[in-house]
């Protein structure tokens, strides 16, 4: 036999919390006065099948997934009491998720499903800890790791700002040498940074080049992009720490956050300025005189 809806349910869409009427029960549908979506419900399975609201529930959370899965390229899930699942999107784990973190409403250990879409448009999950799910996302995993985030962030960009550096630093030694090199070397700096070219594209591109220069010039920014940010990652890596040192007792942990690991100045701070430092000399005194001798 059939079963009329709870009074009380869960918007799927907004995450309200609703009470329905006793004609929205019967009928097994009601719209969302916040954000007036309608939700249809099949009618409840009696109880020798399923508890009185677990049905409800689950299509619920299958309702949230389909209308995410819609408009969103990547979401997570983290199942709440009462079986319900709160989902974020990309805007949101840096938001609200940090917030009910902070709030201590989740621990590390939480299970995280992570719903993201591949490039055929299929729906691929994965499931990890909240813990191991912050380490990608700084403002997340600053509430578990303060200075290892900044490290890890600085080792980022340092090598981003090393590519470009050096590529402005090749292209300007080419320029020295032969205007034509620096255009075409430009060119094919230029072409590595179309999105989608692919990569038979750029072996079209760098054949025509090959032909009217005789150089390889995909090869010479790739090089050139390895050296950058070999040199850019360290220095980068030991200013995130000395900021992530500077900052660690003003910023917000999560409840549960365990102390960093120790030897965290040696790690974070030394050894990349000193590894930097040592790469640099090599860069300037050795490698860079003889490739300026090569090119004459």
């Amino acid at each position: 036999m059939n079963e009329q809806l709870p009074v009380n349910v869960v918007c799927p869409y907004c995450k309200t919390e609703l009470e329905l009427e006793e004609e929205e029960q019967t009928a097994g549908k009601y719209t969302c006065p916040n954000c007036t979506k309608e939700v249809t419900v099949p009618k409840i399975m009696n109880e020798t099948e399923k508890t009185k609201n677990q049905p409800v529930i689950d299509r619920q959370e299958e309702l949230s997934v389909e209308s995410l899965q819609k408009e969103k390229d990547w979401f997570i899930g983290i199942e709440e009491g009462g079986g319900l699942t709160h989902y974020y999107d990309k805007e949101q784990i840096v938001t609200e998720l940090r917030t009910n973190i902070l709030e201590g409403k989740y621990e590390k250990t939480t299970s995280v499903v992570i719903h993201s879409k591949d490039k055929d448009g299929k729906w691929q999950q994965s499931t990890s800890t909240l813990e191991e799910f912050a380490k990608n996302h700084f403002k997340l995993r600053v509430l578990y790791q303060p200075v290892w985030s900044h490290a890890m962030a600085g080792l980022k960009w340092g090598a981003i700002g090393g590519v470009f550096l050096k590529l402005a630093d090749t292209f300007l030694m080419l320029l020295s040498v032969d205007g034509g090199m620096a255009v075409l070397f430009a060119v094919a700096v230029g072409a590595c940074m179309i999105p989608r070219i692919g990569w038979i594209g750029i072996a079209a591109i760098s054949y025509f080049m090959f032909k009217f220069s005789r150089a390889n010039f995909f090869f010479m920014a790739l090089a050139a992009g390895l050296v950058g940010a070999i040199l850019g990652c360290l220095p980068g890596m030991a200013i995130g720490g000395m900021i992530g040192f500077s900052r660690k007792d003003s910023l917000p942990l999560a409840n549960d956050a365990a102390p960093e690991s120790g030897g965290l100045l040696f790690k974070t701070v030394i050894i990349p300025l000193v590894s930097g430092v040592a790469l640099f000399a090599f860069y300037i005194f050795v490698f860079n005189p003889w490739l300026v001798s090569v090119l004459e």
